[in-house]
C-alpha cells in the first residue's frame, strides 16, 4: 500500500461532457529553430477551464525500491481537492488532497496516514505542492505568466523560463495550439529534477487534454510515474463526491517517508 500514498503525494480526483477515450491521440511539439524572444505579456498559453473533472486511469509507478501497476479514480475541483481511490474488485485506498493537507486511509491494514505538503518535500527532497499535482493530471502550466519571465518562441515551439521560490522552471510550448507539452525543473538548493512530458493529447469538452503522462523525479528520490487516462468528464455544475471518512478503529500515522 506504500506505494499508492507515494503516487497520490507526488502527482496525483449536472451533466457529463464526455466519455470513455477512443479516439486516435494527439502529439505535440516537434522541433523549432530561428528561436527569437518575445515578450511575456503578449505571449499565450491555452489552459483547462473547469469546475470540476472525473479521471479513470490507470497507473504504473516505479522506484528502485519497488514497481507496480494499478488502476485509479480520481475526482478534482480546480484549486480546491483531489479525491482518489484505488479499487481491485474491492477498494484497498483512498485519499484526499487539498491545499494544506494530504489524507489518506489503507483500508488493507485499517491505519490513515496524515501529512502535509512540507513534509512531502522534505522526505522526496523537491519542493512539491498541490498544484504541481494538478497540473500533472490536466496539462497546464505550473505558474501562471509574470512580466519577469523569458519567452524564446521558435517556428514550432517556444520556451517559457520561470523562476520561483529559487525553484527553475523551463516549459515547452507547442506554437500550432498554444498547448504546453513538456516541463523541466530544477531545484539547485537539493540537486533534485522534475520532469513532466504530456506525451498524448486527446480533445475533450472541446478543450485539449493529455491522455498519456510521464512523470520523472530524481535527486533524493528516483521515481519514473506513467498515467494513462482512459477516461475524462467534465462536470461544469459540480455534483462530484469527495466523501472522505477515517473510521474510530484505524490507527493514525504520519504519512510514510518516500
Amino acid at each position: 500500500m506504500r506505494v499508492f500514498f507515494i503516487l497520490i503525494s507526488l502527482a496525483i480526483v449536472v451533466s457529463c461532457k464526455s466519455g470513455k477515450l477512443q479516439k486516435k491521440g494527439v502529439d505535440l511539439g516537434k522541433s523549432s529553430i530561428d528561436s527569437l524572444e518575445v515578450s511575456s505579456s503578449a505571449f499565450n498559453v491555452n489552459i483547462v477551464q473547469f469546475n470540476q473533472i472525473r479521471f479513470k486511469s490507470d497507473v504504473d509507478i516505479s522506484s528502485k525500491a519497488f514497481s507496480q501497476k494499478f488502476p485509479i479514480n480520481i475526482h478534482l475541483e480546480k484549486d480546491k481537492k483531489i479525491w482518489a481511490s484505488v479499487s481491485i474488485g474491492l477498494e484497498i485506498g483512498r485519499a484526499k488532497i487539498t491545499q494544506d493537507s494530504l489524507i489518506f486511509i489503507d483500508r488493507f491494514n485499517r491505519k490513515a496516514y496524515m501529512g502535509t505538503w512540507e513534509e512531502l518535500s522534505t522526505a522526496s527532497g523537491f519542493d512539491l505542492n498541490f498544484n504541481i499535482l494538478q497540473s500533472l493530471l490536466v496539462g497546464d502550466m505550473l505558474y501562471e505568466l509574470e512580466p519577469n519571465d523569458k519567452v524564446v518562441s521558435g517556428n514550432t515551439t517556444s520556451n517559457v523560463l520561470q523562476t520561483r521560490d529559487g525553484l527553475i522552471f523551463e516549459s515547452k510550448i507547442d506554437n500550432s495550439v498554444n498547448k504546453l507539452f513538456e516541463i523541466q525543473s530544477q531545484d539547485p538548493k537539493t540537486n533534485s529534477n522534475l520532469h513532466l512530458h504530456f506525451k498524448s493529447f486527446v480533445t475533450e469538452n472541446k478543450q485539449l487534454m493529455p491522455s498519456i503522462i510521464l512523470m520523472l523525479l530524481s535527486g533524493k528520490t528516483d521515481a519514473k510515474l506513467d498515467i494513462k487516462h482512459s477516461r475524462i468528464e467534465f462536470l461544469d455544475q459540480g455534483g462530484l463526491s469527495f466523501a472522505f471518512i477515517v473510521p474510530a478503529n484505524y490507527k493514525i500515522e504520519k504519512l510514510p517517508g518516500l
